[in-house]
């Protein structure tokens, strides 16, 4: 990109991310003007469908967490009767809180 205009006159440049086109001054970097490209019309027919798709989306989300949610109160259990087995077999006494002074 060569530079052939004067120090004072603002710098033009687009953003490589979003395709906005920014006007920024060469002086203290403020942006003085910005203009975002346009996006393309959506019908009422292509919102409402995208607007359930998202909604289908939250609510198998959803059931996914409350599953979740459910078998990790049976795993946990499961894990705690396991440590109970494991403390009963085992012949070394549990640790006493005044002896870890």
């Amino acid at each position: 990109m060569s530079d052939t205009s004067t120090p004072n006159e603002p710098l033009e440049m687009k953003c490589p991310c979003c395709s906005t086109k920014l006007v920024v001054d060469r002086i203290n970097g403020d942006i003085l003007h910005e203009e975002r490209p346009k996006k393309a019309a959506v019908s009422w027919d292509q919102a409402l469908s995208a607007g359930e798709a998202k909604q289908m989306a939250a609510e198998a989300m959803f059931k996914e967490g409350m599953d979740r949610e459910n078998r990790a109160d049976d795993i946990l259990e499961k894990k705690f009767e396991e440590a109970l087995k494991r403390a009963d077999k085992s012949d070394i006494p549990p640790p006493r809180i005044f002896d870890l002074d």
